[in-house]
């Protein structure tokens, strides 16, 4: 009888090993699976999709996209995608941590003029009006002071913006009569006064990162927190490797004690 129990307990181990080399392939192919959801940031598809989501989609399709040194898709609208977060980014080793971070903005030709303008800091010429498109938002403004790198060093205003649309004017004068308060949920002038001087339009989600005192009841701070800016693309942790890799460790220990328990006693 103990020599039966013994064969009994070799054969189901033999089976337990080798059920478990067989279901290799299954965890193994779920952790590449969480690999390639984990996309690299600093790769060419994924600057594609981030500095893209500044725009709608319809428009972004057939948009150039551009790191601001290369270009990374040829488009055919006219329209151009690319980072402008003058700071750079947080992460250089790994890119951009968000869409958010990268701050991306999508223009026409007279756009250009005005980011040339403000790249080169100088005044911007312009031939006509633009609207700018940054429904990924930016990472914080001075209100009133251009280049104004974080909030410490703000004088005026700050306010960290979630998915927008920009006026662009020809002539920044125009704005002068214009509000310049960005907490009452209206279009409003950014950089009033100076050379800079843009319309600011709040959409959906654009006070997601605002302190709720300040931005209109109910749509600032912790009151959206669960609800990121809709054109945000998602940035997908490390962890989810290590998600993958345990899934299919769980499904290969139940599938060999599936065989194992229909195994007939000896």
């Amino acid at each position: 009888r103990e020599a039966a129990v013994l064969v009994r307990g070799s054969s189901r181990l033999s089976v337990c090993v080798y059920m478990a080399l067989v279901q290799l392939p299954t965890f193994s192919l779920l952790a590449l699976v969480a690999i390639a959801v984990a996309e690299d940031h600093n790769s060419a598809s994924w600057q594609i999709k981030a500095y893209g989501s500044a725009a709608p989609d319809f428009l972004a399709a057939s948009a150039t996209i551009s790191d601001g040194k290369n270009v990374l898709k040829k488009g055919t609208n006219g329209w151009t995608c690319m980072p402008a977060n003058p700071r750079g980014m947080s992460d250089p080793d790994n890119g951009w941590l968000s869409a958010h971070e990268a701050m991306p903005v999508c223009f026409d030709a007279a756009g250009l003029d005005w980011m040339e303008g403000w790249m080169s800091q100088s005044k911007p010429v312009m031939k006509r009006d633009s609207y700018v498109w940054m429904l990924a938002g930016d990472m914080g403004e001075d209100n009133s002071t251009p280049m104004t790198m974080t909030q410490a060093e703000a004088n005026g205003t700050w306010i960290e913006s979630g998915p927008h649309l920009m006026l662009f004017p020809k002539d920044p004068e125009s704005l002068d009569s214009w509000p310049d308060d960005p907490f009452k949920g209206e279009p409003y002038v950014m950089f009033k006064g100076t050379d800079y001087a843009h319309v600011m339009i709040p959409l959906p989600g654009y006070y997601a990162y605002s302190p709720a005192d300040k931005a209109p009841k109910g749509f600032g701070g912790s009151a959206v927190a669960a609800e990121p800016p809709p054109a945000e693309v998602p940035f997908t942790p490390p962890s989810l490797l290590a998600l993958g890799f345990a899934l299919g460790v769980a499904a290969s220990l139940a599938a060999t004690r599936l065989t194992v328990s229909r195994l007939p006693m000896v």
